[in-house]
């Protein structure tokens, strides 16, 4: 049997040997203020090289703390509170060989001193067992009195295995007093491999799954967003949380604490798809860029919904993509896809030049469903941006101009009725080089066909925030 003793924030990793378990326990906090919510991340494996089916996970705690709230991972869970203390056990149900499991615990302090959590893994099947003690300080509540909320936005389209996945986590103090020693936590799900956080500080400590921020002190009535980008590695429905607490100011509400949202992570759909240059490079010296047309063919027999074509190797930016895998930039066809069909998509290169590109660059994959690009229900009604000029070009494709602020992203919204009653985005976003921007529709990817034969086509422009 295995124990450790630790106060304060810590990652405790054990192995009970080649027959036990793999555990280790991380808490949202060094030390707390009675009242406030305290999260625990538990990570078990099954490292006794038989498959299990009776693998319990028992959390001991004192008299003083209550039970808020768990995600039980892969089983379920039971709660005791009596007057010897709080139990907390998780039955993990099938557990294989080198299963993994992550589960989350939060509780709630009610009185001062160190509380400790005792987490014991065990099962029936095998001897050894794997233990540790966690003990964070609780101390009294200050004068300062703040409601921190925490909430989380998913990514806009849906996520094949490997995507750089982005997701949106906001944090607010409704006060009435400022926050001082601001802690955000944000566990990732296994497989799901950190990147990177925008706004790039406060740079974020990593502590196992956790992705750990120190806000600092947070004014009451003021908030802070983040975009943390993301790999994940597996398909499933991966569980995403974050939890924010103050170390030195009491918080009325802690139920806004704790935010968490399941993500759908899919793989490719099956289906030979083939993708070929069908142009040579040329340079567009009206918007700068280097073009090359390329046709993408669904040599199946089934249709598929949508298309994805990812380019790799390239020593230049692919200016149109809309997301990345594995590191390599990615067009979409948002569009179904007929067997034996083709369509021609436009790839577009930054900086302007010629450079050298092969066909085996080029991977055409099935998507399983039609990305999402419906804009904000705004786009039906107004617009804040004003649309100066819209000129046909000999190509048939139709150039927009409108007023832009330098640096700043604008969103076109297209569709085929002045009532905008079926618009999608046209993406990706543009960021704007001068005070003036100049965008062509030239058809796919960006949108769904040329404007040559989608007959007529209307146009917003939209500042994003």
């Amino acid at each position: 049997m295995l124990a450790l003793v630790v106060a304060g924030l810590m990652t405790v990793g054990l192995r009970a040997g080649a027959q036990g378990f793999g555990l280790s326990v991380t808490p949202s906090a060094t030390s707390m203020l009675v009242s406030n919510s305290l999260t625990y991340t538990i990570n078990v494996t099954n490292l006794t090289f038989l498959p299990l089916t009776d693998v319990q996970v028992t959390n001991q705690f004192p008299v003083s703390v209550q039970f808020v709230s768990t995600s039980p991972g892969p089983g379920t869970y039971t709660t005791n509170q009596t007057t010897n203390g709080l139990v907390v056990v998780f039955d993990l149900g099938a557990f294989p060989v080198s299963g993994f499991a992550q589960l989350t615990l939060t509780v709630q302090p009610t009185a001062t001193g160190f509380i400790t959590n005792s987490i014991t893994v065990a099962s029936v099947i095998v001897t050894n067992t794997a233990t540790t003690n966690v003990a964070v300080l609780v101390t009294n509540a200050p004068t300062q009195t703040a409601d921190l909320g925490v909430a989380m936005t998913g990514p806009a389209q849906p996520v094949i295995t490997n995507d750089w996945m982005t997701f949106g986590v906001t944090v607010t103090n409704a006060g009435p007093d400022a926050a001082p020693n601001v802690m955000l936590t944000n566990t990732l799900p296994t497989g799901v491999g950190y990147l990177n956080a925008s706004p790039t500080g406060p740079a974020p400590s990593i502590a196992g799954s956790n992705v750990i921020f120190n806000l600092g002190s947070m004014a009451s009535g003021t908030f802070t967003n983040f975009l943390l980008t993301v790999q994940p590695t597996n398909a499933g429905s991966l569980l995403f949380s974050s939890f924010v607490s103050s170390s030195a100011a009491a918080d009325p509400n802690p139920t806004n604490n704790l935010a968490s949202t399941n993500i759908i992570v899919t793989n490719y759909r099956s289906g030979p798809l083939m993708a070929f240059t069908n142009s040579a490079q040329t340079n567009n010296l009206q918007n700068g860029l280097a073009e090359q047309s390329i046709l993408l063919t669904n040599a199946g027999p089934d249709d598929v919904p949508a298309a994805r074509v990812v380019v790799t190797g390239l020593t230049k930016k692919l200016f149109n993509a809309v997301g990345t895998n594995n590191g390599s930039p990615f067009v979409d066809y948002s569009a179904g896809l007929a067997a034996g069909q083709s369509v021609t998509l436009l790839l577009q290169y930054s900086p302007r030049g010629l450079f050298p590109f092969t066909n085996g660059q080029l991977h055409a994959f099935a998507l399983p469903s039609v990305p999402d690009w419906t804009p904000p229900a705004a786009t039906l009604t107004s617009t804040n941006i004003h649309i100066t000029r819209i000129v046909r070009l000999s190509n048939g494709s139709m150039l927009i101009e409108w007023p832009a602020i330098a640096n700043r992203a604008y969103t076109v919204v297209y569709g085929d009725n002045i009532s905008f009653s079926n618009a999608m985005i046209a993406p990706p976003s543009i960021t704007a080089p001068a005070n003036e921007v100049q965008w062509i529709d030239y058809g796919p990817p960006t949108t769904v066909s040329a404007t040559t034969s989608a007959g007529a086509r209307y146009y917003r422009v939209f500042l994003n925030p």
